[in-house]
């Protein structure tokens, strides 16, 4: 009873072990396709985000003399609008770096991303 359990052990554990190469192999093969996928994703990430980012520069400065005017109005709403905007442009524009990286330098951002995930 005894060996017959060892070998039913070491048959489950060769099984694994050979799942776990083909898994590994698999894998290998597919990196870079992975990889390239995954730097296409950064690519249309940071394009959207500089895409909001161009759209808050332009809000807060097309709305800019509106709130003044509002404000002086005596309406107060307007105003907080306008600074809402201004942070939403500055933050969105700190994303820029990340922006260029990934497209002038597609292998240093994949390797950072990497780096970031591994943590």
């Amino acid at each position: 009873m005894q060996e017959e359990l060892q070998s039913k052990l070491v048959e489950i554990l060769t099984s694994i072990q050979a799942a776990t190469g083909k898994a590994a192999d698999f894998a290998m093969d597919q990196l870079p396709e992975i990889a390239q996928s995954y730097v296409v994703y950064g690519r249309a990430s940071s394009l959207f985000w500089m895409v909001c980012a161009s759209a808050c520069v332009y809000f807060a400065a097309k709305g800019r003399a509106k709130a003044m005017k509002a404000f002086d109005d005596g309406e107060v709403w307007p105003i907080f609008a306008w600074i809402g905007a201004a942070i939403a442009a500055v933050v969105a524009l700190v994303t820029a770096q990340e922006a260029l990286l990934v497209w002038f330098a597609p292998k240093v951002w994949l390797l950072k991303e990497l780096a970031q995930l591994v943590k």
